[in-house]
């Protein structure tokens, strides 16, 4: 296969994720594309919004041993980048008992949990002060009703630092946060302004 081949089929896949519009259908996609999802999305179709959104969070959390929640972690990209950083302590959440399977063989991760976003969280009331996500919060993944119940996982004050595709369900939630950045940026290499990167200190408990 080509490398236009290769980037085809990787973004028509993408695409089909983007589309996905239910936790079920996002299940079963994840499901047959775990093995080569890193290859499609970081290697063919050159995707640089996990780095930057975990680059973001290093550079606003000092303390690389304090827990950080990754959202929606996926292979573990985002958790193998804030490894890079000498963060210590990061958990991962994700719906795909698949997807976590290949987060585990980063040893990025102190530990590794399946559950949906959607839903409260299982144990986890006020043990983070820093939760990352890269590509969760968009239609038919991860909406902004989600988040009371992730918050709930945060301590008071903790620095969220997210990748959010449509801005506009999330800026009422955002404007009672210490937002520190906040720009429409690049999600993949040579590509447009389609992805927000947010980094605020939030309150914690909703």
């Amino acid at each position: 296969m080509s490398g236009v081949d290769a980037a085809d089929g990787a973004m028509e896949r993408i695409a089909r994720a983007r589309a996905a519009r239910s936790p079920a259908e996002v299940a079963a996609l994840y499901r047959e594309w775990a093995a080569n999802y890193d290859a499609d999305v970081f290697g063919a179709a050159g995707v640089t919004g996990t780095d930057r959104i975990a680059d973001l969070l290093a550079e606003h959390l000092a303390d690389r041993s304090t827990p950080v929640l990754d959202l929606g972690c996926g292979t573990g990209a985002a958790g193998v980048r804030l490894r890079e950083h000498g963060f210590t302590a990061v958990d991962g959440v994700d719906l795909s008992p698949e997807m976590l399977a290949v987060a585990t063989r980063t040893g990025a991760y102190r530990s590794l949990v399946a559950a949906d976003l959607n839903q409260q969280l299982p144990t986890l009331e006020g043990s983070y002060a820093a939760a990352v996500s890269a590509g969760t919060f968009r239609d038919g993944h991860v909406g902004v009703e989600a988040v009371p119940g992730i918050l709930r996982a945060l301590r008071p004050g903790a620095i969220v630092a997210w990748t959010i595709a449509d801005w506009s369900p999330f800026a009422e939630l955002a404007a009672g946060w210490d937002v520190v950045h906040l720009a429409r940026e690049p999600f993949r290499r040579g590509g447009d302004a389609e992805m927000t990167m947010l980094v605020a200190r939030v309150g914690g408990a909703a």
